[in-house]
């Protein structure tokens, strides 16, 4: 009597343990490592966002220098160009007034000079001096409107200089707060993909060791060396590592992919506790499996289930049949192994 009820007892005791099991249970299909992953890519994001920060700081000082230097010489320029002004307002005033002397009485000018004149040396002395003084002012005139029109043309040149440094500056400035921004994104995810990772390590740890308890409650072997192969093909239609994705280009194929025709059984690998028995994002239909030692088998793409989550299940059972559902191009079984939530090759198992 008293056997029979300590048989009940432990059955009932691992009973509420596969339940703790599966409230427990981790989504492995993102594990720990995946975030550390993901946290290492933000890291590199991060870096090269820094860096082009770094550099457009750089072009800006650069600019500003730049900026700051064409506005010197448009200064410098424009106090040219006030001086060579008063200079031209100068000589025309004072050939101004020389004219008007000389002209202001249509050519009494040359008749003063005439009657000023001692003899015809003289007249001719004099004569030729006004015409040598109108020619010097003519061509002086010419010279200053010549040069005063080169130096607002510079003056122009350097404005426009100035209007597309400053456009290059303000361009400049939203490239820093673009790429600050960005570094300060991708730090922030890597901190937070790092907290996740840690989390999800604990928890997969968590759920190892009730999966272990559950296993140990029901009798089942804890032996971590022996492992039965999960399909009943071994036709391998991707690898484990990295590779090119039909859904996603390049990315690392946590996974082997295991080819065989639509229902063909899916088996447990060693005794343990079913975590999982839904659906799962790209995976599907999908199992987890919790093994002792913290070892976890994904299986995914099923076309159907023959477990529930939190049912113990014997090594080389039945637990399901390989299909195409999620995101899959045909027929065959996604195979992930996990060691204490970090997925490691399959073929370590075997």
């Amino acid at each position: 009597m008293f056997k029979n009820r300590k048989i009940n007892l432990l059955i009932v005791l691992g009973l509420i343990i596969t339940l703790c099991a599966s409230a427990f249970s981790v989504s492995y299909g993102v594990t720990a490592a995946d975030k550390r992953k993901e946290a290492a890519e933000a890291a590199k994001k991060a870096a090269a966002a820094t860096k082009s920060f770094k550099e457009a700081e750089e072009k800006l000082d650069a600019l500003q220098a730049e900026i700051d230097q064409t506005k010197s010489n448009i200064e410098k320029t424009k106090k040219d160009i006030k001086k060579k002004q008063k200079d031209i307002e100068k000589q025309e005033g004072d050939l101004n007034d020389r004219l008007t002397a000389m002209y202001k009485t249509g050519t009494v000018g040359y008749i003063d000079v005439i009657l000023s004149s001692q003899d015809i040396e003289d007249l001719l002395s004099n004569v030729g001096m006004v015409q040598k003084i109108l020619e010097s002012d003519q061509d002086l005139l010419k010279k200053l409107q010549k040069q005063y029109k080169k130096l607002k043309k510079l003056k122009e040149r350097l404005e426009n200089d100035q209007i597309a440094l400053e456009a290059k500056e303000t361009e400049t400035k939203e490239l820093v707060k673009k790429f600050k921004a960005e570094a300060d994104k991708y730090k922030a995810q890597e901190e937070q993909l790092i907290a996740e990772a840690n989390a999800l390590a604990a928890e997969a740890a968590r759920n190892a060791s009730n999966a272990e308890e559950v296993i140990e409650a029901n009798g089942g072997s804890i032996d971590t060396s022996n492992y039965c192969w999960p399909s009943t093909s071994r036709t391998i239609t991707s690898e484990y590592g990295w590779r090119r994705c039909p859904f996603h280009g390049r990315e690392f194929h946590n996974g082997l992919d295991i080819g065989a025709p639509n229902g063909s059984p899916v088996y447990a690998i060693q005794d343990g506790v079913i975590t999982r028995a839904s659906w799962y994002g790209g995976y599907g239909n999908c199992i987890i499996l919790s093994c002792a030692g913290g070892i976890s088998a994904l299986y995914g793409h099923l076309s159907g289930y023959n477990c529930s989550s939190g049912q113990y299940v014997k090594k080389g059972s039945v637990i399901g049949y390989e299909g195409s559902t999620g995101n899959s191009t045909g027929p065959h079984l996604h195979f992930t192994v996990f060691s204490n939530g970090a997925a490691i090759s399959p073929w370590s198992l075997y």
